[in-house]
């Protein structure tokens, strides 16, 4: 009990802010939920002036009861006037148990003129049912969303940027970051200054890097400088959609080799340095030795390193988000932000965020398969 009681504290911050978050994302993902409506209830007017304004009235004397119950109608009340959003059994709901002339009454009598939430509002004058009207509820698609996933263009376009990212670069930095954990292994003088500097990017503030990038791409950048220096044309690296994602791909294999290259380095000064020196006495020569011996002792960080770059790339985010600017080159995760909060469509979001959960665990498998983890000590 004393140890459950030591955890209970991260264990509970995890269920709050990760755990829930991820079933409600499940649930909205058979729902038409819009974050942006979440507010509608919430939000107060004066219903006085916008009764007013609704029925345009400019003078507020010798008012006629009847006369402004047939001009008033609550449904389309509610719609312009206060923007909400309704269902078809809201609207049927509202036709049916509004009480309208309890609110032209108050309104002549100049009862209303005061602030006043809609979800107030909507109890003060619904004679039953007001409770759905006190808080945003998505309605229930269904597998509406899958459905329409499978036929968006755009989403097929992001899957495909991101596994292409994930196929280029996640070899590239895994090789990189061997080959620079081997140098960093040796014994020469400023190899902590090397360490060092190929270490920085993976703890560098990726917003940083990606501005620091996006000026060298930029046409007045130093790239574009270099190639006219060679009389070749400026490239317009980041909105061109052939050099887009590529331009990223560079960025994020140098920012993660750093990173890897440490996993690996502590991998390598793990190996006993009788197996190498045995080696050696027998006559293996330095390929022999990398191919024969330390890459198969390195097989538990070559699958860390394998499933974290491979689940990374496939998420990439944030690097995108700074950069790309074409809908074309963007990443599924980046095209699940868009929807989600450019759009406002949060359930449609949500449905990718699900089948692309489901993509990575697929993907994440097949790699546990092919590369397992061994332990030789």
């Amino acid at each position: 009990m004393v140890g459950y009681a030591f955890i209970s504290p991260i264990v509970i911050a995890l269920a709050i802010f990760l755990v829930w978050p991820v079933c409600e994302s499940f649930y909205y993902s058979f729902t038409d939920y819009n974050p942006l409506r979440q507010q509608e209830y919430k939000g107060t007017f004066n219903a006085q002036e916008m009764l007013q304004e609704y029925l345009m009235i400019f003078d507020m004397k010798n008012l006629h009861k009847d006369e402004l119950l047939t001009r008033f109608h609550p449904v389309d009340f509610l719609q312009t006037q206060l923007g909400l959003h309704l269902t078809k059994r809201q609207k049927a709901v509202i036709q049916r148990y509004f009480n309208s002339e309890k609110l032209i009454d108050d309104f002549v009598n100049l009862r209303l003129n005061r602030i006043m939430s809609v979800a107030y509002f909507m109890k003060t004058y619904m004679i039953k049912d007001s409770h759905m009207f006190t808080y945003y509820k998505p309605s229930w698609l269904g597998w509406k969303n899958f459905k329409i996933m499978i036929r968006d263009p755009y989403f097929w376009i992001s899957l495909k940027n991101s596994i292409l990212f994930s196929l280029i670069v996640t070899p590239i930095q895994t090789f990189l970051a061997l080959l620079l954990a081997i140098a960093a292994n040796q014994k020469i003088r400023g190899v902590k200054f090397f360490k060092t500097t190929f270490f920085i990017p993976s703890i560098t503030s990726s917003a940083a890097i990606s501005m620091v990038f996006m000026m060298l791409y930029s046409k007045p950048g130093l790239i574009n400088r270099i190639l006219h220096y060679f009389g070749m044309p400026a490239v317009d690296w980041l909105n061109n959609v052939s050099t887009a994602l590529p331009a990223v791909m560079l960025m994020n294999i140098w920012t993660t080799a750093g990173y890897f290259m440490v996993v690996f380095l502590a991998g390598l000064q793990g190996i006993p340095k009788s197996l190498i020196e045995a080696a050696e006495i027998d006559g293996a020569q330095g390929w022999t030795r990398l191919w024969k011996i330390i890459m198969p002792l390195l097989k538990p960080q070559i699958a860390y390193v394998v499933t974290l770059g491979l689940i990374g790339t496939l998420q990439v985010f944030d690097q995108i988000y700074f950069l790309i600017k074409n809908q074309e080159n963007y990443t599924t995760s980046m095209y699940i932000y868009t929807n989600a909060f450019n759009y406002g469509r949060m359930g449609y979001a949500s449905a990718i965020a699900v089948a692309f959960f489901v993509i990575i665990l697929f993907f994440t498998l097949i790699q546990r398969r092919v590369v397992r983890e061994e332990s030789y000590f």
